[in-house]
This record gives structure tokens, sequence and C-alpha cells, in this order.
């Protein structure tokens, strides 16, 4: 699908209905006016002209026309039809001004970066701007003239049945031809443009259901036959409906691969244009508690801890289950990696049933993982066996299951099975096979889709992922990102889909390649990663210990904790609520309380942040800070004690001393709030409301 992307100076267009796509003006410079269903309406900061709506640009000057195919927001969202678009709905204004401007006077040529800005702006129309409706969307005509709008109306309501110039002639009581000379006067197009093209835009919805042929749409619009309703849609589409249908469900119109940008007159008008973009940056750094809108939830994912096997369960419960080491993490899943019951005795085996009985009973979530397939064949006997034990548990409860690539065909019969005799168990898939074996994208998302499981893992280290998926992404020359290519496939599944998805294997090598940075301190990075991701995937994965120092664990070989851990207690506050993004900052605010978490990526630059507030008298601050100071295990631990043995009462002292800094004070509420933050580091503050 081909979007475009121009700006129109001096530019006056015809009356014509918006078909197939969703247009977006944004005036750089001075407000302009467009004709929008009949009334002339005067744009400040943007407008969206919907499928179906009637419009005409008047003279207008310095305004960004970008337009977007309809298919890639059905992709995305299939209740399009009982919706539409209003650009009054966006409370960011300015940034999605930027997310649209700031990139446009650069030349795009990966196919990488044209998919993310695309998909960018899509989602974030869908997400701030839709609005729902009962009924389908079809725009109203408004019109002075009273005889014209009557007609448009009964037009309207009768769109589903059939109405020519002589039927409306008889029930308003005037000649055909003065109908034909109302509509040319009026709305300057006649009667048969403004009822087949309405027609035309409507069923555009209809037409991409899985339940309803070409013939049914044709008739439900009052066609008189197919070859008609496909000439018409020819006419207006460029194409016919059946390959229309076709591409949609082949997948075509998900890879938004392709702009038009008319490059010449944007670098013209860009450098003196650019101010609607300023407010943004110039302000990044500072916080004005009162004016900051709430509208994001932070939604609290699945975390998956996982253990080499089950003695390594009970040992995690005795040093860790009954403290307060997972009360920061949302939704705690033990993936437990090798469910092999022989090797335990019975004494071993009811310890083991007695943990997994506490976890479930208190909330927490347990997933077996099942790489045998000997142990799938109706359920090995002692799977079933614990299966039977916590059946009144099985919602909490998840099989993984791990097989090649050649053994998918036969899965579906086996989720159907276990889906019979289990109906609350929930069953996850490992999809790297079918990442490493697919041939394409538009496979690949077939493959992943047509499992219907619970949760999709992917167990492949991020950069392996992104080799194995950029050359299905894009052809592109030009090296791959691994920010985009996540994104990307995470659109490509749709949101429903992607939100299954369970990330198992962070490193701080892939988050360095995620942001391009060069950092060897990758909490930052790991923050804004699980911020970024927040809304895209069901969650993520981390070693509870491994060996392999790159990958992201709870704890060292000495028991401490390590960063991750005080990250989750910070972002604990934010989870399933409404939340501000900034570049800096996230931000919730409760009915007593404000949190707002602060960090700095930059390496060897202190950033400071201010914050505006109206409180008319002095109030507490609490604060927690992690740095290269305060909460980070390896500043403590001196290299060349890494393989020597340290005594207990060492260790405790140092897992004492490896936490973030705290602290309470009160602060007048007439002095600047001002806080310098230096490299890497994080901050924590929650401030009572007033």
């Amino acid at each position: 699908m081909i979007s475009s992307l121009t700006i129109r100076n001096h530019y006056t267009s015809d009356l014509t209905r918006c078909i197939n796509e969703i247009v977006v003006l944004l005036p750089l410079n001075k407000p302009c006016k467009i004709n929008l269903n009949g009334s002339i309406i005067t744009i400040e900061n943007g407008i969206i002209i919907n499928n179906a709506d009637l419009f005409q640009m008047l003279n207008v000057q310095d305004v960004v026309e970008l337009k977007l195919p309809l298919p890639l927001f059905y992709e995305k969202d299939s209740n399009l039809s009982n919706s539409y678009f209003d650009f009054n709905r966006i409370h960011f204004v300015e940034q999605f001004r930027n997310l649209v401007l700031k990139d446009i006077h650069h030349s795009i040529e990966d196919e990488n970066a044209i998919n993310t800005y695309i998909s960018n702006i899509v989602e974030f129309l869908i997400r701030e701007a839709k609005v729902l409706i009962p009924t389908q969307y079809i725009p109203p005509l408004y019109t002075k003239h009273p005889l014209v709008q009557k007609i448009t109306n009964y037009i309207h309501e009768n769109i589903h049945n059939r109405i020519n110039t002589k039927q409306v002639a008889q029930t308003f009581f005037i000649s055909q031809s003065y109908i034909s000379i109302l509509f040319s006067k009026v709305l300057n197009m006649n009667f048969k443009y403004y009822t087949t093209s309405l027609r035309i835009a409507l069923s555009l919805f209809d037409l991409i259901q899985e339940h309803k042929s070409i013939y049914d749409v044709a008739m439900k619009y009052q066609f008189t036959n197919v070859s008609t309703y496909s000439k018409h849609f020819k006419n207006y589409i460029h194409i016919p409906p059946k390959k229309y249908v076709h591409d949609f469900r082949d997948g075509c119109f998900s890879i938004p691969n392709q702009i038009t940008i008319d490059h010449v007159q944007i670098v013209n008008y860009f450098n003196s244009t650019n101010k609607a973009t300023k407010s943004v940056t110039n302000d990044r750094h500072t916080i004005n508690l009162s004016t900051l809108s709430f509208d994001t939830v932070f939604e609290s994912g699945y975390t998956f801890i996982k253990l080499n096997d089950l003695n390594d369960l009970l040992f995690f419960s005795e040093n860790h289950i009954k403290n307060t080491t997972l009360s920061s993490f949302p939704k705690v899943n033990f993936n437990i990696l090798n469910t092999n019951f022989n090797h335990l005795n019975a004494f071993k085996s009811q310890q083991v049933l007695s943990v997994i009985q506490y976890l479930l009973t208190n909330g927490y979530y347990l997933t077996f993982k099942i790489t045998d397939l000997s142990m799938s064949q109706m359920i090995a006997v002692p799977i079933k066996n614990l299966l039977t034990e916590i059946n009144s548990h099985l919602d909490r409860v998840t099989l993984q299951f791990d097989f090649t690539y050649q053994l998918f065909n036969d899965f579906p019969m086996m989720i159907t099975s276990l889906k019979h005799n289990y109906p609350t168990l929930k069953i996850g898939i490992t999809i790297d096979n079918i990442l490493k074996n697919s041939n394409d994208i538009v496979q690949t998302i077939k493959l992943i889709k047509s499992l219907n499981v619970d949760f999709y893992y992917i167990d492949l280290d991020l950069h392996t992922f992104n080799n194995l998926i950029s050359h299905k992404l894009t052809r592109s020359i030009q090296q791959s990102n691994l920010k985009q290519n996540i994104a990307l496939f995470c659109e490509h599944l749709g949101s429903i889909y992607a939100r299954k998805l369970i990330l198992t294997h962070i490193t701080h090598t892939a988050l360095k390649e995620y942001f391009n940075s060069p950092s060897q301190d990758t909490h930052v990075l790991l923050t804004q990663f699980l911020i970024e991701i927040n809304t895209l995937i069901g969650g993520v994965g981390y070693a509870y210990y491994s060996d392999d120092s790159d990958y992201i664990m709870l704890v060292n070989q000495y028991h401490s904790y390590m960063p991750i851990v005080h990250i989750y207690s910070f972002m604990n506050q934010f989870y399933d609520q409404n939340i501000a993004l900034l570049p800096n900052a996230i931000i919730t605010k409760t009915n007593t309380q404000y949190h707002l978490m602060l960090f700095n990526e930059q390496t060897g630059s202190s950033l400071v942040i201010r914050i505006h507030h109206n409180f008319i008298k002095s109030f507490p601050i609490f604060s927690r800070l992690l740095n290269a100071e305060h909460g980070i295990i390896t500043k403590l631990l001196p290299s060349n004690l890494e393989h020597s043995y340290i005594e207990n009462p060492i260790i405790s002292a140092i897992n004492h001393s490896n936490c973030p800094l705290s602290k309470l004070q009160m602060h007048y509420f007439k002095d600047p709030l001002q806080y310098q933050l230096t490299s890497h580091s994080i901050l924590y503050i929650m401030i009572p409301i007033n």
C-alpha cells in the first residue's frame, strides 16, 4: 500500500469523496480552510478526513497532507466501520505533529524506517483519535439548502435500499431534472457520484469480512450485479474487489513499506516551519504536574523467572518466596525448563508438590516446559498426576511446548485434546523453530497465528532474533535495526497476538543493540526497554541466575540482587495505572500521590529536570536513587574477588548495602523543585498531593 506525504501551497481541490484512505492535514504556519461534508472549517492544529467524507481544500497554504491507505488501519483494528477519527480527541497534539514532521525533511529510503514511520502514525491515531459510535459511520452532509439537506439525509437512511432519481423525485414531489440541477449547483457533483461513491466507501468494511462474499456485498449496497459493483469499485479503488480481498487476506496490506514524498517542497518549507516541533524538544527536561495528561495504561505484563529444574524451584522457595523479593514483579510466572520428575524421590516429590500448591494459592503462576516428544503423548504420567493434584488452580498453570519444526502440523490436534481434558489450563509454544524455518514474514505470521495458544515464547536472544527476522521483514541493504524489527514483528502479528509474546532471553548486548548505545551500564537501557515494549508484548523472562554474565538475571553468584530487582521496585507503582510518558520520565497520579520515575541514559553528562507544581504549602518528598554508587552490585565487588570465596557475614553486609539510596525530606513549596541526575541514573519520586 502506498501512502503519500506532500505540502500543499496555494492549492484548491475539487469537492471529492475520501475513499479507501485516511487523510491528515497539518497547517505549518497559519490556519487554513477546507470544506468538510458541506461545512467550511478553519483548521488551526490539524484535521482528519475519514473514509466516506466529502472534502475540498480551499486555497490552503503550507499545509502538510498525509494520505494513509485504509487497509493499514483495519489490519490493526477490525472494528473501524463503527468508528471515525477526530483530531480534536488527540490530547498530545504537539507529540503527533512531531511524529509526522520530525523526519520528513530527510530522505526515507530504508523499508524498516518507512514501516516504523507509517505504523507509528497509524497506531497513534487508533489509540488517540478513534471515536466509537453505535452504527456504521456515514458522514452527515451540512448544507444551508433545506431540500438538499433532506435529500441527502434520505440517501443516508436508505443507503442499503435501491435509490435513484426517479424514486427521490416521487418522494419529495420534484422532477428528476431538478434533482440533477440541485446537486450540480449546491454540491458541484451529480446525484450518481454522490450515492455510488458513498456505497463503495462503505462497502470496503464489509468486503474484508471472512463470512461475506463479493456477491453479498454487491447485493447489500444495491448494485445490480457483481459485474456492476466491480466496475464501480475499480473506478474508485483502481483494482478489482477480488484482488482487494485476496491481497488483504494474504497479508499484502500489512506491510506499509511504500510512501511517496515530495522532498523538494518539504526541504524548502521545513526550516521555516519546524516551530511546530520546537516546543516538544525545548521543554523536554521540564515537567509541569498540573498540565499532564494521564491517558496511557501501563500494563502489568508477565514476569517469567526461569529455573533450570524442580530442585531449583525448591531452592528458590527456601531463599526468596516468603520474603519481599518478588513483591515488586507483576504476574510472576516460574518457568521450569526441565520438567523431569523421574530424578526426584518420594520425599522431594512431596516437597515440590507442596511448593507448587503454595505458589498457586498465593497468586503466582507456573509454567512447565516440555521438549521431549514422549512427554507430550497424551501427557506423560507424572505431568498428568501433577495436573490432577492442582486441578483447582489450572488457570495459573501453563504447559510450554518446544518441538522441532517438523512436528508443528501435529500440534493443533494436541492443543485440542489438552483443552478438552483441561479447559482452564494454559498452553504455550516456543516459536523459535518457526522463525528459523519459515520463508518469509507472511508465512511466519500465518504459522504463528494458526496455533491456538495462550503464549508465544521467543527463547532466542534478541540479537539472533533480529538476524533471523530482518531478512523476512525487508530486502533493504541497510543494517537492520533491532528496535524497528521488534516493533514491525508485533505490527505484523497484530496487537491481540503480540500481547501473547514473551521474550525470555534479554541480554546486556541486546539492549545496547536495541538503543544503539555503547553504554556499559545498561540498567537505564533496561528501564527504557521495559517501558517501550510495555504496550507491545505480554511479558519478559529472566534467569534466576546464569553463568553467562551477559544474561540479565535476578541474583549474582553471591545471591546479591541485581539492578533489575530495584528497577521493578521503582516501576511497581505504575502498573495498571494511567500514566504520562515523557522523554526522560514516566509519571502517574493517584488520589493522594504523584509517582515519578526519572532517568538519564547519557554517558558522562548530568541531566537537570525541573518539576513545576501548584502546591500552596510545603510537602514531603520520598525518593530512591539507583546509580553507580547505589544498588549496582558490580561496583561493590572488585573484579579480583569475582572467583574468590567470600564468607557469609561479608556477603550479608554487601547485600545489605546493595540497595538504592532512599531519602525523605520536606520541600518548601516556593522553592524550585529540581533534580540533577548523574550519568546512568534512575530516580523514583513520590509526592503526596496536598
